[in-house]
């Protein structure tokens, strides 16, 4: 399958990690390596970009990806972002006048945004949320899609490893839920949603310092995540 070339950015660079090991996914540019005039129109969240690897000694191209940039933060003297890399790719399969372009952020000006087509009709709320690749913006989108659904007194805990990311009660329902973008989270989180079972066992759950009384409501744990059962990455509920 070809690539779609409708590319927003093109990033070159032979920094350690780029592209494809960043920690936390995220990296800048200072901003004398912008090749373009900066402005809050030119940062699109989401863009199709081509980040291009360059030999550390000879600088010439050696590896290269196709993915997407998000989170822009302008700051003093560069510009922090986020980075998803969705796939490598060959590089003679790449036009020659990206791999002859020196190190920096470049910007293409023709570039219309690419929706996947059984996407074209959902919100922009829904199209991000599906296709993040950091948990804390996953966690955030959930909150938010939960209270879109009409579950508005939700409680959120400050997240500490082992621990869900809230609950909520709505009408005879009682609700612990767990945000993850793990593949295999059926294995990993398996201790923990033993421990939110427990937890509703007892018949309260406390956020706060303040107990809610939950002995009479139906009883549930929510791991929620996204993808299809094909890639074992589907929304799961434990009940009793």
């Amino acid at each position: 399958m070809g690539v779609d070339w409708n590319l927003r950015y093109v990033m070159v660079t032979h920094w350690d990690g780029h592209w494809d090991a960043l920690p936390d996914h995220e990296t800048h540019y200072t901003k004398n390596m912008i090749r373009f005039e900066l402005k809050a129109d030119k940062l699109m969240d989401r863009a199709p970009t081509l980040f291009i690897k360059l030999n550390k000694e000879a600088k010439k191209p050696e590896k290269a990806w196709i993915g997407h940039v998000y989170g822009f933060k302008d700051e003093d003297n560069k510009v922090r972002f986020k980075v998803n890399v969705e796939k490598s790719i060959s590089l003679k399969d790449i036009p020659q006048h990206y791999l002859s372009l020196k190190e920096g952020w470049y910007l293409e000006e023709k570039v219309e945004p690419i929706i996947p087509p059984e996407l074209a009709l959902y919100p922009p709320f829904f199209y991000s949320m599906l296709t993040t690749s950091d948990w804390k913006e996953f966690e955030n989108f959930t909150f938010w899609l939960l209270k879109l659904i009409g579950i508005h007194k939700l409680h959120r805990f400050e997240k500490q490893r082992g621990r869900a990311d809230g609950f909520f009660i709505f009408g005879n329902l009682a609700v612990i839920y767990d945000c993850t973008l793990e593949m295999k989270f059926v294995e990993t989180k398996r201790q923990q949603i033993e421990n939110y079972c427990l937890q509703l066992k007892s018949g309260r759950l406390e956020h706060d310092k303040t107990f809610y009384d939950i002995s009479h409501c139906q009883k549930q744990v929510w791991i929620i995540t996204k993808g299809t059962p094909s890639n074992n990455k589907t929304n799961r509920r434990h009940h009793y």
